[in-house]
């Protein structure tokens, strides 16, 4: 109820502002960058709203839109702190707002406003325009201005026969788990028809994972505090901000997250078993050949995982600690997860 109030009286707000134009936006420009360029059936795409060149931005209303026939959107978030309203999109238009709270001074100059998620939908075989129609800018004296900036940014939309189809995991040991995870929707492939199952995965990306296979919800005043933000890739800030704020993840002790950076095993150990939220037991012991080479502070997850079945050792019963994890192995983690959690 707070909330469905909350909505209105943001949307009444933006609507009232309708004092004189100042020349805040005359020089403002906007730009929208997109995850991947190409994508499939199945596949999500994060579209990324930034504006340059702003002055005193104390709240904001952006229009997105998009071909219904070939996307279907899932969610708006916004890193920037105060109060946020994501309408429910209307035949192909997403309405997006938000606004900070109490009295402080409005952002200038480059700003990332919000990320709009979508989920590629039907087998067409022609690219899909999403462009921002309308940006509404409110200065912290309540005085606005309207843009249309008419940006455009295209998605190359390839049809892969079905959702779960790819070219390159045919007889791959993960093959039938991949399938089952691009149809419920946490994974994806890429726009070239394949998984690349035995890819390296960066931290970045499995936390994008995750965040997809749980569905965390979005929520206005979200931010990333790590002392490495700028190095993280757009199209995941607002999931590694959700999961962030789930209290899933952490940084190092120098205050970076290192987004790229490979995830190993036993960081991926850790952070599964944070998300099945069961109780560690400290002075755990594992199987596993090469056990004396998992660190002190991954082994009772390790050990958790192990017993729950979620992790399994490679030849030679290694559970090979400091190895990077590769996209097949963490989606089938990620599916045994689930469904230890059922």
């Amino acid at each position: 109820m707070k909330y469905r109030v909350g909505m209105m009286l943001l949307a009444a707000w933006l609507a009232l502002c309708v004092l004189p134009v100042y020349a805040m936006a005359k020089d403002a420009s906007f730009s929208l960058s997109i995850s991947n360029h190409a994508s499939m059936k199945g596949n999500q795409v994060v579209v990324t709203v930034t504006g340059t060149d702003l002055t005193d931005v104390y709240g904001f209303e952006i229009n997105l839109k998009y071909d219904k026939n070939k996307l279907l959107y899932k969610k708006s978030a916004s890193l920037l702190q105060g109060f946020s309203v994501p309408i429910a999109p209307e035949d192909g238009l997403v309405v997006f707002a938000h606004t900070k709270v109490g009295k402080v001074v409005g952002l200038s100059g480059k700003v990332e406003l919000a990320a709009v998620t979508f989920e590629v939908i039907g087998n067409h075989t022609e690219k899909s325009t999403i462009e921002l129609t309308r940006v509404k800018l409110v200065k912290s004296d309540l005085t606005d201005t309207v843009v249309k900036p008419r940006t455009k940014v295209d998605i190359a939309v390839q049809a892969a026969g079905s959702s779960g189809t790819f070219k390159d995991i045919a007889g791959h040991w993960a093959k039938e788990g991949i399938e089952r995870a691009v149809n419920m929707g946490f994974v994806s492939g890429y726009g070239d028809g394949t998984f690349r199952p035995d890819l390296k995965i960066t931290r970045a990306e499995f936390v994008v994972m995750t965040a997809r296979a749980f569905d965390f919800e979005a929520k206005g005043g979200m931010t990333l505090n790590f002392s490495d933000v700028d190095k993280i890739p757009v199209w995941a800030r607002s999931y590694i901000a959700e999961t962030e704020q789930a209290g899933l993840i952490k940084g190092y002790a120098d205050g970076s997250f290192r987004p790229n950076q490979l995830i190993s095993r036993s960081e991926m150990a850790v952070l599964i078993m944070r998300l099945y939220d069961g109780e560690l037991n400290p002075n755990a012991k594992v199987s596993f050949a090469d056990k004396q080479h998992i660190k002190p502070w991954a082994l009772p997850s390790v050990a958790a995982a192990a017993d729950l079945g979620i992790i399994k050792g490679k030849n030679g019963n290694r559970f090979a600690p400091t190895d990077p994890a590769t996209r097949a192995e963490a989606t089938i983690m990620l599916l045994r997860l689930i469904d230890a959690k059922k």
